[in-house]
């Protein structure tokens, strides 16, 4: 998970240890090289925030097209977001397909 100070902290309370805190555009570029280098790492959360200070074009490409890590942009604490902005929609939305059903 890569967000602002409070979303980062709320992830770690909800169990997430690899949240990155970003606040500007380095610290935004800086936490995405490495989750994007990383083989580890599967799914990335990414705040619209954090999005918005990404600037590198290769960054930018990373986050609209890779599938491993896949990225899912969520809004920030203080944004209006729809009643289909959940976490399971905004992953369907960006994988095309719905991972929690039973099969």
């Amino acid at each position: 998970m890569i967000g602002n100070r409070l979303m980062t902290l709320g992830f770690r309370l909800g169990g997430i240890s690899e949240a990155y805190e970003a606040y500007d555009q380095k610290s935004a570029e800086d936490a995405l090289k490495g989750v994007v280098d990383s083989k580890e790492i599967g799914v990335v959360i990414v705040t619209s925030g954090v999005k918005k200070l990404v600037k590198d074009r290769k960054l930018q490409e990373a986050m609209s097209s890779s599938i491993l890590p896949l990225f899912v942009e969520i809004p920030e604490e203080n944004e209006p977001f729809g009643e289909e902005d959940t976490l399971r929609s905004l992953i369907m939305r960006a994988i095309g397909i719905d991972i929690t059903k039973n099969a």
